[in-house]
């Protein structure tokens, strides 16, 4: 009965010190959606972006008329041409396809300058947004600032960071 009592006594003042913990914490959360598409320096970098992509892809869609071009002359007069003819314009169109592929992937590929661009242009917006968080964090002592919209943490406290004590014991575990 005595170590019901006692078991009862330490459960009660555990749950009281991580109550008391938790209610002093602070947590506030954004919308990087909403802040994204209300912030004007966003809607002038999404113009940039989408200059240089139309750029691109007016690009990429005469290079492709032009292998569409050659293609159909070569089917139109392939009977007409002399043999050396036709392989110097089938050359120069094996040519422009695989430049054509080239430019596609230089440009809309998964390291293509489309994204780098994207990149460029969001970077220091987001540290922007990153600093001023960060600022409203300190200077109103949240411990946690989530994103809504992402659903990970944007800012913690430094001393709620555990990696150190993990790496500590993951070494000692060796």
């Amino acid at each position: 009965m005595i170590k019901k009592v006692k078991v009862a006594v330490m459960f009660f003042f555990a749950a009281a010190v991580f109550t008391s913990a938790f209610a002093q914490m602070k947590i506030g959360y954004v919308n990087s959606e909403k802040i994204f598409t209300q912030f004007e320096g966003t809607k002038v970098a999404q113009e940039k972006f989408n200059k240089e992509v139309a750029k691109w892809e007016q690009e990429a869609s005469k290079r492709a008329k032009e292998i569409t071009e050659l293609r159909d002359q070569l089917e139109k007069q392939s009977l007409l041409l002399s043999a050396d003819r036709k392989k110097v314009l089938e050359d120069e169109l094996r040519q422009k396809i695989i430049q054509h592929e080239k430019f596609l992937q230089d440009k809309f590929g998964q390291k293509g300058e489309v994204l780098t661009k994207n990149e460029e242009l969001t970077k220091p917006i987001l540290e922007k947004i990153h600093k001023i968080i960060e600022k409203i964090a300190k200077d109103e002592q949240f411990d946690y600032i989530f994103d809504w919209r992402a659903g990970g943490v944007i800012f913690a406290k430094q001393s709620y960071d555990l990696t150190d004590r993990v790496l500590t014991q993951l070494a000692k575990e060796k």
